[in-house]
């Protein structure tokens, strides 16, 4: 048989298989699995890191709620009874507010009956106030 004629398909096979190194690919798996281990260690390392700071961080909270939560407990009921007397207050400042514009006529009704008797009604402004009656002279 002559070189040039194809070779028998097993003899290719025989060919490709030698010219492969086993320990070439045996080293350069072990220096994948090696690569991949140092990445996971890296990795839980970082996740353990972590964990403690949030660890640290939940701790740092809690003692602050200890410190704060009680005073806001004993705090807040009377923030509450004063919101609800704001209310309140609000509720008293409308109702004299109608009352003020209720009462407009009895008013005007007692200065006139003040004039009768020589009373004369104060001055708005804050004018000397006198509540004796005015003489007449004769």
């Amino acid at each position: 048989m002559s070189d040039s004629s194809p070779q028998n398909p097993i003899e290719q096979l025989m060919a490709l298989a030698s010219a492969i190194d086993p320990i070439e690919f045996a080293s350069r798996a072990v220096e994948a699995s090696k690569r991949t281990t140092e990445s996971l260690i890296q990795i839980l390392e970082n996740f353990a890191s972590t964990v403690d700071n949030l660890n640290r961080t939940t701790t740092r909270i809690n003692s602050l709620l200890d410190e704060v939560e009680e005073p806001l407990r004993r705090v807040m009921p009377q923030v509450g009874n004063a919101m609800n007397a704001a209310a309140s207050l609000g509720e008293i400042a409308t109702t004299l507010g109608e009352l003020t514009k209720r009462l407009g006529p009895l008013t005007t009704l007692a200065e006139s009956a003040g004039g009768l008797f020589g009373f004369r009604p104060p001055k708005p402004g804050g004018g000397a106030t006198s509540s004796s009656p005015q003489t007449a002279s004769e």
